[in-house]
């Protein structure tokens, strides 16, 4: 049996899978996760109705979850490829994934995590363990790569805190705006805020 007999199918499955998971996130992240019902999911994915229950036989909680994740995942993947010499350049560059979002979907989505822990689903137990989980772990990895760059660890997991929650509400602020302003507003204090924190080291 050829390569293509073995893998393609499996393949296209996964490919079915991962556009009914990233439709997901960005219904959610627009409207809300009772706005990302599978029928939604399905029109904006182009999925075959009948393959719903077949990739999330848990239902729409897993299809949430498996969005979330999905989210979390690209946002550390992005960070990680980060390059930046400086603490602000570390921010900058994680703050960069949101604008682009913005900007693609002409202020009109948000964050899907931020989301389902403000909606309804937030009180499941496992999906609120999710969510908490994953920003754990963006501010994990930006405490980490601030402290690579001469940022005291107690400074540096304070600082990873404040971008998250100021990007979060900065996402809220531009959705209300229609524009980028708060965004740019955020990257702007969190660059002074880091060359304050890097400067507090080097006079310790």
């Amino acid at each position: 049996m050829s390569e293509a007999g073995t893998h393609g199918p499996r393949r296209s499955k996964a490919e079915g899978r991962s556009r009914m998971v990233a439709s997901a996130a960005g219904i959610i992240g627009a409207h809300g996760v009772d706005a990302a019902s599978f029928s939604a999911v399905l029109a904006d994915s182009r999925a075959p109705r009948g393959s719903i229950y077949y990739y999330f036989p848990s239902g729409k909680r897993q299809l949430v979850e498996d969005a979330v994740r999905w989210t979390s995942t690209l946002v550390l993947d992005h960070q990680r490829a980060c390059s930046a010499r400086t603490a602000g350049g570390v921010l900058a560059h994680f703050l960069e994934f949101f604008r682009r979002s913005v900007v693609s979907s002409r202020c009109r989505t948000g964050c899907p995590l931020a989301a389902v822990a403000i909606g309804s689903y937030s009180e499941e137990e496992l999906l609120g363990r999710v969510v908490r989980s994953s920003f754990q772990r963006w501010i994990s990895l930006l405490a980490r790569q601030l402290r690579a760059q001469g940022v005291r660890a107690a400074a540096a997991q304070e600082l990873a805190v404040t971008a998250l929650a100021s990007i979060e509400g900065a996402l809220i602020l531009c959705r209300a705006a229609g524009g980028v302003g708060p965004l740019d507003t955020v990257d702007r204090q969190l660059r002074r805020l880091a060359r304050s924190a890097a400067r507090d080291r080097r006079a310790h």
